[in-house]
């Protein structure tokens, strides 16, 4: 989220959209009004260049973890270790 210019904050308030809360939910969690809550929802749209928050999980998911989801499936089928995998300690 760093590389859309997000502050810190619009970035706690992105994560949360990107896990479904609503805005209610957000303000409570960040301890601020819901209002605040919008005023960040507009700064995200405008730093990412989404109109809603169902472009900004779209934007995240297929610039982000898409990528990451394609290239996994790739390593399998070459019989490759898959990014995210723990590693398997070796055998004595």
């Amino acid at each position: 989220m760093a590389v859309y210019g997000l502050t810190e904050r619009e970035q706690d308030v992105t994560r949360l959209v990107l896990q479904g809360h609503s805005t209610a939910e957000i303000a409570g969690q960040l301890v601020v009004s819901a209002h605040t809550v919008q005023q960040h929802l507009k700064a995200i749209f405008d730093k990412t260049g989404v109109r809603s928050r169902r472009d900004l999980v779209g934007k995240v998911f297929f610039a982000h973890y898409e990528p990451r989801v394609r290239d996994n499936e790739n390593r399998a089928r070459q019989g490759r270790p898959l990014r995210g995998d723990p590693i398997e300690a070796p055998k004595i």
